[in-house]
Formats: structure tokens, C-alpha cells, sequence
């Protein structure tokens, strides 16, 4: 039995064999899909090197389309650059007419104002300002088309109607610098209009103080004086500037602070003598809504016949108040505002912040209160007699 057993044990070992056997195939596939799948590793290794490469060429091709633009716009700036060299200057052979001081203020008599307007309550020169959105009356199905409201209107400080009374705009320019003084400025009784020169420090500070006690707010735009030994600070427009150089310098200028309903002359005896050079203030002040107030420091002043060709709302200086930093000057030229605002109905007066003229304003302003005059900002001369505006 133990021998005929030992046939039984042979066909273990075959057994073993044939499981062998089978595992042998086995393997065999497996190293293959090894292959396969390292051969597609490589083959993709491969295809994305050759596109990191090709990507980087564009990449070189574009950097180098780029310079050679950049270069090419270059020297057509630089060509520009040229031309405008080379184009002819503006002739001021015949010279600017020089005002009572140098390239600062100019007087306006009231005879002169009077002659201009000689009826007690004519109509100010202001510019006539069109619609905005003229439009066919809406159907009755449809909701109003809303108006556009312009930065002179949007930031203005509304006074009620005042019917016939006369009427006071005064303006406290150079505002800004001084911060006592022009913390005093805000003080006063008003509503009055406070212009800041755009190279003072914290204006937006200064402006939302004044704006909460109830004032109006203008930006005093220093311009080119006609003497050359009167500075009127950085940034001011020059009338060796053309377009391009007047245009980043107001953009620099405007964009110092927000608020503000237009813009009035710092100096710039000489800039608004200018016609060309206005034109270009005008077109700005017009893209941005607002108003241009000329305080006519020269009297060949176009600011305001350069405003009505653009259709920008407009009122001109009639009186200084301080040209003399003297209290019995100052007084003498608060009479000449009381005399234009009675023979016309209004008056627009221009001031400084300074001790003798801020004492002079702070008991004059409730005295012609008193006496029937009304205070009101630089924007209500505009509203109150033009046209109707809505834009």
C-alpha cells in the first residue's frame, strides 16, 4: 500500500508544476502593460517639454511684439513731441493789459459794473445752460426719463426761493493753505462758497468740515499771472503749455479732492487772456459738469466768453474785497458790494482768509441780514436767472 502511495506523491510536485505554469503566462502580460505604460510616460514627458518650448517661443515672440511696440510708440510720441515743437507759438506781440497789481487783481468800478447792467434788476450775465436729455414728453405708459444731474447741481447748496430781495455770493479763495483761517472762513454766517487751492494739505478733511456747516465748495485753479515775479505755486497752467500739458495738469488738479462745484482763477492775468488756452479749460469743465466762476483778475479776462461758447454755466467777480489787506479798505469795498447788489439785483464778491477780512465779514454778514440782503453760494447766481436748467 505504501508503494502504490508513492505515484499519488509524484502528482503533487505536477501539480506544483502546472500552478507554474500558469503563473508563467502571467508575468509575461504584466511587464508588457509596464512597458506600454512607461513608454506613454515618456512619450508624454516628451510631448510636454516640446510644448513648454513651444510656449516659451511664443512667450519671446510676444515680449519681443510688445518692446517693438513700446518702441514704436516712443518715437511717434517723440515725433509728436517734435511737431509740437516746431508748431508755430501764439503771438503776444501786443502784450496783456497788466492789472492794478502784478498779475493778481483787477477793479471793476461800479460805474463800469452799472453801465453793464443798467437796470436795478436785470438779468446777470450768465451763461444759459440747454438741457441735457431733450426728449419728446414721455407716453403716459412709461416712467419719466430721469435727468442727468451734473457735478454743479449734484454737490451745490440749495437755499430757498428768495423772490426779488438782493442777493450776496461771496467766495473766500486761497482757502486751504491757512487751515486756521480757513477754519475761520467756515465759521462765518453764511451759506458762502470757500475755493481751495489744490496743493493744500488734508483737503478732503477740510472740505467735508466746511461742506457740513452748510457752504459751498469751489477748486481755485492757479493760472499763469502776467508778472513773472508773482508765483502762483505748483501745477498752475501756463500758456507755454499745450493741450496735452494743460490737460494733465488740471487732471492732477481736479483730482485732489471730490466735492466741488466748478472752478475759479488763481491769478492767471495772462492764462485767461488766452483764448486757445481757455478753450481747453472750458472743454474740461465741460466733460466734467461743472461750473466756471472768472474772478476777472485781468480785464482782458475771456474766461467767461469761452465758457458761453461751451455752453458751461458761468458768473464773473464784481468786486474784491481785500485788494488792500487795510480794515477801512476793506469796508470801502463791502459798501461797493452793497451798492452793486442793490442797483442789480446781485453781487458776487470775492475774499481772502485773513484776520482784518474775516473780522470785516463776520459783522457785516448779519448787519445786511438784517437790512434784507440774502447770502447765497456761487451756484444759486447761476439758478436764479438763467434758463431753466436741468443739466
Amino acid at each position: 500500500m505504501a508503494r502504490r502511495s508513492t505515484p499519488a506523491k509524484k502528482k503533487k510536485p505536477a501539480t506544483r508544476g502546472k500552478a507554474n505554469v500558469r503563473k508563467k503566462p502571467g508575468k509575461k502580460p504584466g511587464g508588457f502593460r509596464r512597458l506600454m505604460l512607461g513608454a506613454a510616460m515618456v512619450a508624454g514627458a516628451v510631448s510636454a517639454m516640446i510644448a513648454a518650448g513651444s510656449m516659451l517661443e511664443l512667450d519671446r515672440a510676444a515680449q519681443k511684439a510688445v518692446s517693438n511696440s513700446s518702441a514704436g510708440s516712443s518715437q511717434i510720441q517723440t515725433r509728436a513731441e517734435r511737431e509740437t515743437s516746431k508748431s508755430p507759438k501764439l503771438d503776444f506781440s501786443n502784450g496783456y493789459e497788466s492789472p492794478n497789481r502784478p498779475g493778481y487783481m483787477v477793479e471793476r468800478t461800479p460805474e463800469d459794473i452799472d453801465k453793464t447792467q443798467p437796470d436795478a434788476l436785470s438779468q446777470p450775465r450768465i451763461t444759459p445752460v440747454p438741457n441735457v436729455n431733450p426728449s419728446p414728453l414721455p407716453r403716459t405708459d412709461a416712467p419719466a426719463t430721469p435727468q442727468v444731474q451734473l457735478a454743479w447741481q449734484k454737490f451745490a447748496t440749495h437755499v430757498p426761493d428768495t423772490g426779488r430781495a438782493p442777493v450776496i455770493a461771496i467766495i473766500i479763495d486761497d482757502a486751504g493753505i491757512d487751515k486756521a483761517r480757513t477754519e475761520r472762513a467756515a465759521e462765518l454766517p453764511g451759506p458762502i462758497t470757500i475755493s481751495y487751492l489744490p496743493y493744500a494739505t488734508h483737503l478732503p478733511e477740510q472740505v467735508a468740515t466746511a461742506r457740513k456747516r452748510g457752504h459751498e465748495i469751489m477748486l481755485h485753479m492757479p493760472m499763469e499771472p502776467t508778472s513773472h515775479t508773482v508765483d502762483p505755486g505748483p501745477h498752475a497752467l501756463l500758456t507755454s503749455y499745450d493741450k496735452v500739458a494743460i490737460l494733465n495738469e488740471m487732471t492732477w488738479m481736479l483730482d485732489r479732492f471730490s466735492g466741488y462745484v466748478g472752478v475759479n482763477n488763481h491769478m492767471g492775468s495772462k492764462f485767461t487772456s488766452d483764448p486757445e488756452r481757455m478753450a481747453v479749460v472750458m472743454q474740461v469743465m465741460k466733460s466734467r459738469g461743472l461750473m466756471f466762476l472768472d474772478s476777472r483778475t485781468s480785464a482782458k479776462s475771456v474766461g467767461y466768453q469761452e465758457a458761453q461758447k461751451y455752453s458751461v454755466p458761468a458768473i464773473e467777480r464784481d468786486v474784491f474785497i481785500d485788494d488792500a489787506d487795510e480794515a477801512d479798505k476793506i469796508n470801502q469795498m463791502l459798501d461797493r458790494v452793497e451798492h452793486v447788489a442793490n442797483k442789480r439785483g446781485y453781487a458776487v464778491a470775492i475774499g481772502h482768509p485773513r484776520d482784518l477780512t474775516l473780522e470785516a465779514l463776520n459783522k457785516w454778514i448779519p448787519k445786511m441780514q438784517a437790512a434784507g440782503f440774502i447770502f447765497v453760494p456761487a451756484t444759486d447766481i447761476v439758478r436764479r436767472n438763467s434758463v431753466k436748467v436741468t443739466g
